[in-house]
């Protein structure tokens, strides 16, 4: 069964924000991430995590299971080049979530991929000035192909 989790998390202004995230139901208080947070840190695509009913709302309460997935949230300020870069992330076979019409990028890179590619790319774009990234979650998988 799928549902909404609720992320709570520190905004870029320490102000507490929250994000839904779409889950798959495990069991009663375990969960399937489904979907690449777009502000949230620390959780990415297919983590397993702890949740808490409170009333019918879900609340995440701990990470179970990292995925070894990574997260990659970015900002453009060339909304032109919008386009080129999901080009070049979907070549580098990695997934995205976002609208065309908005500034923002949530990007999944699958344990599979290397990360230090994907770096290459987003430290190019970034000093072209097309846009910066956050690494919002890396797996210790990612973590490595960087050291």
């Amino acid at each position: 069964m799928d549902s909404k989790v609720i992320l709570t998390y520190y905004d870029v202004e320490d102000n507490i924000a929250e994000e839904l995230v779409n889950a798959h139901q495990i069991d009663e208080f375990k969960f399937q991430v489904k979907n690449v947070p777009f502000f949230a840190p620390n959780i990415s695509y297919d983590d397993i995590i702890g949740v808490e009913n409170n009333e019918g709302v879900l609340y995440f309460e701990e990470l179970l299971e990292p995925s070894e997935h990574s997260t990659v949230q970015i900002v453009f300020f060339n909304v032109a080049e919008i386009p080129n870069v999901i080009n070049g992330i979907e070549e580098l076979e990695c997934n995205w979530e976002g609208f065309s019409e908005q500034t923002i990028l949530a990007i999944d890179i699958p344990p599979s991929i290397d990360y230090k590619m994907v770096k290459n790319y987003l430290d190019t774009k970034a000093n072209e000035g097309v846009l910066d990234y956050k690494e919002a979650c890396l797996s210790n998988t990612h973590k490595r192909n960087i050291d």
